[in-house]
Order: structure tokens, then C-alpha cells, then sequence
């Protein structure tokens, strides 16, 4: 089986996965990149920095970079016109796409179409997040017509498969994958967590014993990190006390600062962006991982932070919660109303107060993050070829 995976750039957390997919008997892979971005250098604007990738792993899979290696932005408008004859000459069984969004993407789903060849789709859409009703029913018929054309999804949770079934499509269509982590990392981390959490205890100067959180993303308004350190405050009128740990980095950072130092006694540690080989020391250190995001798909922090054995709590506009998502409420995870502060803080209390519910929570956040990631790497290729190649029945 050949498979060719289109996408708009090397993303630091799906290159591990791709290295695992090019591993597979029996399979041709092939990546087809409309960008460099992130290979070479280029400014993000949430974050604020100059951002380059480490452990992009391009010598474990077969990769063409589109467009000659330009830094292209991975916006609606990023095409590359040579993905034609690209695909041509590869010749492909299935080919994987990103979205709709990007006139790349559409262009693979126009040569997929064309040729007859068989297409598999991923996106993190889900239905939670606030979105004008009037501009969803206009957008409706579109996303009936675009995704009847396509042939499997390849899922990455239960809200997201929500969202294809609004579309109107069959679970029989449905490959859960869930997004994937370097698992070689975090399975090496995962090894050494007790150590990992005491260097990183030592580092900041936190008393065993005292409770620590941490949150990791861009510091823009939507991530909501803010909440948490409202949250705190609200705490320290209770007498209880707390570290957390916000790491990354954007524009509402100097703000965040000065409300964090309106706290007395509980301190929050803010650790600047983080490389991705550093991330598992900080999950590792933490009682918790919280994520109060209005604007979520599907958190690929979450889905590092449960590997790591970390319970959860997790605002309801996330894509990361569900039956058998990475967060499972009253299992490993709780959830609470988005921007409610005293939800928020009334979550956090009870984790500090059950001490024995935390360590439960913590031993099934790591089992759910390892049974994902067998499924988003090479588990996700041999379910679509058993797709592909199932006997007809007569």
C-alpha cells in the first residue's frame, strides 16, 4: 500500500508519528510538505519568538518539500502547484489530508478525487467552542456536500467525531488516532519521573509536599491561563495555598505577571517558552495539569500531560474530554464550566483534599495516554489498510 500525507508544514508533533508510519510493513510513505516553516526559522506571532524544530526526525521518513523550501505562512492561501505531478509520480493508494482550510489540501483532495484514489482526512474540528449560529447554518450545506466526498476520517476524539456525524458521516467511516506525541520521549521520561519531578522541584524552589499545577501554551486571551491565577486568589482567601507553573510564552504575559503578584503566598512560576524535550520534566513535577482554554480542539499538552501521568482539569469548551477521549471525567480528569473561576477553584480543592483519588486519577491519565499514542502511531496505518482490505461480503 502507498500512502502519501499532505500537510503544510513539519509539525513537531506529528514528525515522530510519521517516522513510526514509514516503520510499517508493507507500506510506501511518502510526505509532501507545502512549507518549510518550522524546519528553518520562522517568527510566531502568539508565541512572540523565533521558532525552530529540533526533533523534526525527517531522516526516518520520505519527505518532499513543495514550493523550494520557502518559509511559506501555513494560511488558507498556502498552495503548491507542483503537488500534482508530485502525486503523479508517487502514485499513491490513499492520500491523507489536513483540513479543507488550505488551497494545498484542496488541491490533494481535487487530485485524490480525479485519479480515484481513496482519501483519509484529519482535523481537530469539534462542536464546543462558541461560534455564530448563523454562519454555522450557512456553512452547513458546504461541509454536507465536501464530506460526502471523503472515503475514512482519521479521529482524534470523541468530540471530534461528534462533528462528522453532524456532517454526516458513518462510524464505519470513523479510524480513531488520536494525535501523537514523540513517544520515544516520553516513553524514556515516563521512566524517570521521579527524578525528572524532583530536578524540576529543586530548580524552582518548591517544599516537598506543596501542591503544584501547570499549564503550557501560547499566552494569548483564549488559553484563559489567567483563570488559573484567579483561581488562586480565590484559594488564598480560603487559606489554601499552590504553585504553578505557565509555561510558554505571548502577549498577555506581562499582564498575567501583575496578577500573579497580587497573590500572598501561593506563586506562580513563569518559565518563558520551552523546548519540546524539555516539556515531560515540567508534567512530571506537577499534581495536575490544567487546561482552562475557550478555544481548544484537541490539546496535544493534554495528551503529553496524561502520558505523564497527570489528572486533569479541563474547561468544557476542550476537545480533549469525552467516554473514551483523554480526559474522562470522574476517571482521570475533571471538568468544569469555561471562565468560571469558583468552578475552577472548587476543582482544584478537591484535588489537593484527595490525596488517593489524585494517584488513581494519575495511574489511568497514564494508561489512556498509552493506549492513544499505539493507536496514532503505527496502529493507525494497519486499521486503514484492514479498512482498505476486507474481504467483500457476499
Amino acid at each position: 500500500m502507498r500512502v502519501a500525507l499532505v500537510i503544510s508544514h513539519p509539525i513537531q508533533h506529528f514528525c515522530p508519528q510519521y517516522a513510526s508510519f514509514a516503520r510499517y510493513p508493507g507500506i510506501e510513505f511518502k510526505v509532501f510538505f507545502g512549507s518549510a516553516l518550522g524546519y528553518k526559522p520562522y517568527l510566531d506571532e502568539n508565541f512572540k519568538r523565533v521558532i525552530s524544530w529540533s526533533n523534526l526526525q525527517l531522516q526516518h521518513f520520505e519527505h518532499e518539500f513543495l514550493n523550494g523550501e520557502q518559509v511559506l505562512k501555513a494560511d488558507k492561501d498556502l498552495d503548491a502547484p507542483e503537488l500534482d505531478e508530485a502525486l503523479e509520480q508517487f502514485n499513491p493508494d490513499v492520500v491523507i489530508i489536513y483540513g479543507y482550510y488550505q488551497k494545498i489540501q484542496r488541491r490533494a483532495f481535487r487530485w485524490a478525487k480525479r485519479n480515484k484514489v481513496i482519501t483519509a482526512y484529519i482535523s481537530d474540528t469539534e462542536m464546543r467552542q462558541h461560534r455564530s449560529r448563523i454562519k454555522e447554518l450557512i456553512k452547513y450545506p458546504y461541509l454536507r456536500y465536501f464530506f460526502s466526498n471523503v472515503d475514512y476520517v482519521l479521529t482524534v476524539g470523541d468530540a471530534n467525531e461528534e462533528f462528522y456525524r453532524y456532517v454526516g458521516l458513518k462510524d464505519n467511516q470513523f479510524i480513531r488516532m488520536n494525535f501523537p506525541i514523540d513517544i520515544q520521549l516520553y516513553r524514556k521520561s515516563f521512566a524517570r519521573k521521579t527524578m525528572l519531578a524532583a530536578s524540576i522541584r529543586e530548580k524552582y524552589a518548591i517544599p516537598p509536599g506543596d501542591f503544584v499545577a501547570s499549564v503550557v501554551g501560547k499566552l494569548v486571551s483564549w488559553k484563559n491561563q489567567g483563570d488559573i491565577i484567579d483561581a488562586m486568589a480565590v484559594l488564598e482567601e480560603k487559606g489554601v495555598y499552590m504553585h504553578l507553573f505557565i509555561i510558554g510564552s505571548g502577549e498577555m504575559e506581562e499582564e498575567w505577571k501583575q496578577k500573579a503578584a497580587s497573590l500572598i503566598r501561593s506563586k506562580v512560576h513563569f518559565t518563558g517558552f520551552k523546548a519540546t524535550e524539555d516539556l515531560p520534566a515540567y508534567y512530571a513535577a506537577s499534581d495536575v495539569y490544567i487546561h482552562p482554554a475557550s478555544i481548544e480542539p484537541h490539546s496535544l499538552a493534554i495528551s503529553e500531560a496524561i502520558y505523564m501521568g497527570c489528572p486533569v482539569i479541563i474547561s468544557d469548551r476542550c476537545g480533549s474530554y469525552g467516554p473514551t477521549d483523554d480526559v474522562r471525567e470522574g476517571r482521570n480528569g475533571w471538568v468544569f464550566p469555561c471562565s468560571d473561576i469558583n468552578a475552577l477553584a472548587d476543582c482544584i480543592i478537591h484535588a489537593i483534599n484527595n490525596a488517593e483519588e489524585r494517584e488513581a486519577f494519575a495511574a489511568c491519565s497514564h494508561a489512556i495516554g498509552h493506549e492513544a499514542q499505539q493507536r496514532s502511531h503505527r496502529g493507525v496505518l494497519q486499521r486503514l489498510e484492514e479498512k482498505l482490505y476486507a474481504p467483500v461480503k457476499v
